[in-house]
C-alpha cells in the first residue's frame, strides 16, 4: 500500500483527538447509558413518540434521555475502558475511516483507535441485547484483509516504532471452547476480546488504579518484545528443592514491564496461563508509595518471581563470571533476561512492586529478586499458598477455586474429588455457550452467584461418588464418574465434561423457559445462591430416580438426560410460578443452614405431588419434619423424658449414699451453678433444675456399676439401660438412648429447634414408656 497522502492524514486526525478538555466531555457522555438532549418544549412531543423519555423540564426547556442500542453503548464502554486505562489519544467519533489497500473502495470504520506511548489499539466491537451465539468468519476475515494496510497507515501518522494490537470485542455473544472462530483470532495475532476480560480490565482499573497500564500491556502483548534490547544483570545462581533460581537485584521499572501478575481470574480462552493470585488493595498499594517516597522506605525482604520458559525466543540465558570459586555450589554470573512482556510472573511481591509504579525512585532504586526458571505450575501455587498461610488468608473462595490445581493429581480419592468439583463449577462460570457464562464468583471475579453453594450440592449429590482418601463408598451405581477406571486422570475429565454440561443444559432449559414472562421468579428460585444448591441437588436427585428406574443409565448423553428430565422440570417451574403465598412466605423468610434443605424439599414436594413415583430418598423424612403436630408431639415427650430421668437419678443418688450424695457430683453441682450465674433470668431455682441430659449421662456413666448390700438394690446399669436397636450387649449398646436424646434435645431446650423425623418421635416414646410405669403413662 502507498503511504497516506496529506489529505488522508488530515481525514484522520479529524477524527482524532488529544485534547483534554475535549476528551473529559466525551468520557462524560459515553459513560451514561443513555443519549441525552435538551430540547424546546414544542419539540417534546415528536420526540416521547420516537421513545425517548422525559428527564426534567424547565421554562422553555425539557431534558430527555433514550437507551443506547447495545452496540453504541458497548463501543461507549470500550472507550470508556481505554479512558480510564489512561489513554489521552482517542478516536473523537464513529466515523474515523481509513485507507488500508490502493484501491478507492479499500476502506474501513474503526470503532475505537486509542494512542499510548508505546502502542496503538484498534479495536473491532460486536454486541447484541441478550446471550446469543453466532458465527464472525466474515468479520474476521474482513479485519485480517485490512490489519496490515491500517496498521502502516497509523505507524506512518504516530509513529513507526509502535506496536499495533488489533482487538475483536464481544458482548453477550458466545463462542464454543476450540471454534473455528477463536482459531482463527488466535491464527491472525488478534486479541480475542469477550465479556470475560472486559469484567477483568475494568477490575484491574480499580484495583491497579495509575498503575493499571504495566499489567494491561502485559495481558495485551503476552511475550512480545518490548524492543530487541536485552536485559543483563549479575545475579547468583542456585538450588533448592529440585529447581534452579536465581538471586538478583533488579530496578523496578524493568521488573513492572516484563512481570506479570497471574490473577485467579477468568480472561479469555487465548490466556492458557497458571493461576493463583488476589487482585491489589489499593489503599495498600497508596500507603507503599508513600513509604517509598516520603519516608525513604525500602523493603529488605525478596520479590519471588519465576521466568516463564515455554517459549525458546524468551528463554534468559546465565554465563558464569570468571574467577568464581569452588567452595561453594552457588555459582556467580551474569543472567540476560529476553527484553518482553509477560515473561516474569510475579508469585509473591505484587504490592511491593507496584508500589514503585508511580514512586520517583522507580527507575534509580533497585529490589532484591528469587527468581525460578521454568517452575511448574503447581509448584508457583504451592509456593504461593505456602507464603499466604501464615500472612493474609487466602478467601474461601479462592482457596475452592484452588483446589482443581491443588488435588487434581492428588494420591487420594477423596481430595482428586475436591479437585474435580472445582473444574466442574468453573467450567460453567467460564463456558460461554452456558447461561450461568460470567455469573459465578471464581477465584478474585465478583459476580451473582458464589462458588460455595455449587460445592456444597455436589459434595453431598449422588452426580460424583463418595469416596474416603483409598476407596469409593457410595453412588458408585448411580454417579456419573467411572470408577471402574484406573486411568484417573481420563476419568475426572470426562466426569467434569459430562456434568457440567448436564448442569448447564438443565439450567439452560428453565432459563428460556422462564426467562420472558417470570424473570423475577427464575432469578429469586434458580439463579440465585439459595437457589444453587436446591436446584443442583434437585438435577443430581432426578438422574439418581431415573437410573434406577431404568429410563436413564450411567453412560446416557446430555441430551437424553435432559430429555428425560425436562417433564419434572416443567412441574417444578409451574410450581415457582404460581406458588402459594404461604410457601413463598416460609421461602423467602428463612435464614441459616436449614434454608438449604427447605428449598430442595420444597421443590421435590412439588415435583412429587404432581408425579408420586419421583419419591427421592429423604424426602419423606423432611416432610415429617415439617408436620408441626408430630414436632409438639416430640417436644413434650422430650420434656417428660428430662422430667422423669431426674427424678430417677436423684433418688437413685440419695438410696445409694443417703445424705451425702450432693459430694458425688460436685463436677456436675459446679457446672449448674455457672449456668446459673450466666443467667441472669433464673431466680430462686434449685440448682437440680439446671441439670441437662449431658449431666445425666455423666451420673449413670460413673455408677454403672455401683452396688449396696441391701440385695433390692436396683443398679443404675439394669435401671437405665433401654434397648433401642437390635444389638444390646455393651454398655455403649445400653446407654444409645441418652446419645440419642442428647442429639435430638436442640427440639425441646433452643428457640431456634431442630426438626424431629417419625423415627425419632417413635424412638422418644418407647424410651418414656420404658422409664415411666405403663398405667402413668397412659
Amino acid at each position: 500500500m502507498a503511504p497516506l497522502t496529506i489529505s488522508q492524514i488530515q481525514a484522520i486526525k479529524e477524527h482524532m483527538t488529544h485534547d483534554d478538555s475535549v476528551l473529559t466531555k466525551k468520557f462524560k457522555a459515553k459513560k451514561t447509558p443513555y443519549f441525552t438532549l435538551s430540547i424546546s418544549l414544542n419539540e417534546l412531543d415528536d420526540y416521547l413518540n420516537e421513545g425517548w423519555e422525559e428527564v426534567s423540564r424547565s421554562k422553555y426547556k425539557a431534558k430527555i434521555q433514550k437507551l443506547k442500542p447495545a452496540g453504541v453503548k458497548f463501543e461507549d464502554d470500550i472507550w470508556c475502558m481505554f479512558y480510564n486505562l489512561g489513554f489521552r489519544h482517542l478516536n473523537y467519533d464513529e466515523k474515523l475511516v481509513v485507507q488500508w489497500g490502493d484501491n478507492p473502495e479499500d476502506k474501513h470504520q474503526l470503532d475505537v483507535v486509542a494512542i499510548g506511548e508505546e502502542a496503538i489499539f484498534v479495536v473491532e466491537c460486536k454486541a447484541t441485547e441478550n446471550i446469543k451465539q453466532a458465527s464472525f468468519k466474515k468479520d474476521i476475515d474482513d479485519m485480517r484483509l485490512y490489519k496490515d494496510g491500517v496498521m502502516k497507515a497509523l505507524r506512518q501518522i504516530y509513529g513507526e516504532g509502535k506496536k499495533v494490537k488489533f482487538v475483536f470485542a464481544t458482548r453477550n455473544y458466545t463462542f464454543a471452547e476450540g471454534c473455528e472462530d477463536e482459531k482463527r483470532l488466535a491464527e491472525n495475532k488478534i486479541f480475542q476480546f469477550t465479556d470475560n476480560t472486559y469484567d477483568y480490565v475494568n477490575s484491574l482499573i480499580k484495583s491497579y488504579r495509575s498503575t493499571v497500564i504495566y499489567q494491561f500491556y502485559g495481558l495485551m502483548f503476552r511475550h512480545e518484545r518490548i524492543n530487541s534490547d536485552k536485559i543483563r544483570i549479575p545475579a547468583l545462581k542456585g538450588t533448592m528443592g529440585g529447581h534452579t533460581y536465581y538471586m538478583l537485584s533488579i530496578e523496578p521499572a524493568t521488573l513492572l514491564k516484563i512481570g506479570f501478575v497471574l490473577h485467579r481470574t477468568r480472561v479469555n480462552t487465548q490466556i492458557t496461563m497458571p493461576t493463583y493470585q488476589r487482585l491489589l488493595i489499593p489503599s495498600r498499594l497508596k500507603g507503599i508509595r508513600e513509604f517509598i517516597d516520603k519516608k525513604n522506605g525500602y523493603f529488605p525482604n525478596s520479590v519471588i518471581i519465576n521466568f516463564d520458559n515455554s517459549e525458546r525466543k524468551n528463554r534468559i540465558q546465565f554465563d558464569l563470571a570468571s574467577g568464581g570459586s569452588d567452595d561453594t555450589r552457588t555459582k556467580l554470573g551474569y543472567l540476560t533476561i529476553p527484553n518482553a512482556y509477560c515473561i516474569a510472573y510475579i508469585i509473591d511481591g505484587q504490592h511491593r512492586v507496584y508500589g514503585y509504579a508511580g514512586s520517583k525512585y522507580k527507575d534509580t532504586n533497585t529490589i532484591p529478586v528469587v527468581a525460578f526458571d521454568g517452575l511448574p505450575s503447581d509448584e508457583q501455587l504451592r509456593i504461593f499458598m505456602d507464603i499466604n498461610e501464615h500472612q493474609k488468608a487466602v478467601s474461601p473462595s479462592l482457596r475452592l477455586d484452588l483446589n482443581e490445581d491443588l488435588n487434581w493429581e492428588s494420591p487420594h480419592l477423596d481430595s482428586r474429588l475436591k479437585a474435580l468439583r472445582s473444574s466442574i463449577i468453573k467450567q460453567l462460570g467460564r463456558d460461554n455457550s452456558s447461561v450461568l457464562a460470567r455469573k459465578i464468583a471464581i477465584g478474585e471475579d465478583t459476580a451473582k452467584l458464589q462458588l460455595k453453594p455449587f460445592d456444597t450440592a455436589l459434595s453431598k449429590s449422588s452426580l460424583l461418588p463418595k469416596a474416603t482418601k483409598k476407596e469409593f463408598t457410595d453412588h458408585t451405581d448411580v454417579c456419573l464418574y467411572n470408577t471402574n477406571c484406573v486411568e484417573h486422570n481420563k476419568a475426572m475429565l470426562d466426569a467434569q465434561k459430562r456434568i457440567s454440561n448436564l448442569i448447564k443444559d438443565c439450567y439452560a432449559h428453565v432459563y428460556y423457559k422462564m426467562i420472558d414472562e417470570h424473570k423475577e421468579e427464575y432469578e429469586t428460585f434458580i439463579e440465585s445462591n439459595r437457589g444453587t444448591y436446591a436446584f443442583v441437588s434437585l438435577i443430581a436427585s432426578l438422574n439418581e430416580h431415573l437410573i434406577q428406574c431404568n429410563r436413564l443409565s450411567q453412560k446416557s448423553s446430555t441430551k437424553e438426560q435432559v430429555d428425560s428430565m425436562a417433564p419434572y422440570f416443567d412441574v417444578l417451574i409451574n410450581y415457582l410460578c404460581n406458588m402459594p403465598i404461604d410457601d413463598q412466605t416460609q421461602i423467602r423468610l428463612i435464614k441459616g443452614q436449614g434454608a438449604d434443605t427447605l428449598w430442595l424439599g420444597m421443590y421435590q414436594n412439588a415435583i412429587h405431588k404432581q408425579i408420586p413415583e419421583y419419591n427421592p430418598h429423604g424426602l419423606e423424612a423432611w416432610l415429617e419434619k415439617q408436620d408441626k403436630g408430630l414436632q409438639e408431639d416430640g417436644k413434650e415427650c422430650g420434656r417428660q423424658i428430662e422430667k422423669h430421668i431426674k427424678v430417677r437419678i436423684l433418688n437413685k443418688l440419695e438410696e445409694l449414699y443417703g445424705e451425702t450424695w450432693e459430694n458425688k457430683v460436685m463436677k456436675v453441682k459446679g457446672r449448674c451453678f455457672q449456668r446459673m450465674d450466666d443467667n441472669e433470668d433464673i431466680d430462686n431455682q434449685d440448682w437440680t433444675d439446671l441439670m441437662n441430659l449431658q449431666d445425666y449421662k455423666e451420673i449413670i456413666e460413673s455408677n454403672w456399676s455401683v452396688k449396696k448390700d441391701d440385695e433390692s438394690f436396683v443398679t443404675f446399669e439394669k435401671e437405665f439401660a433401654i434397648p433401642v436397636s437390635d444389638s444390646f450387649k455393651t454398655k455403649t449398646d445400653k446407654l444409645k438412648w441418652i446419645n440419642d436424646l442428647i442429639s435430638y434435645s436442640k427440639a425441646w431446650t433452643t428457640t431456634k429447634g431442630r426438626a424431629l423425623s417419625q423415627a425419632e418421635v417413635n424412638e422418644m416414646k418407647s424410651i418414656l414408656q420404658s422409664l415411666v410405669p405403663t398405667e402413668e403413662f397412659e
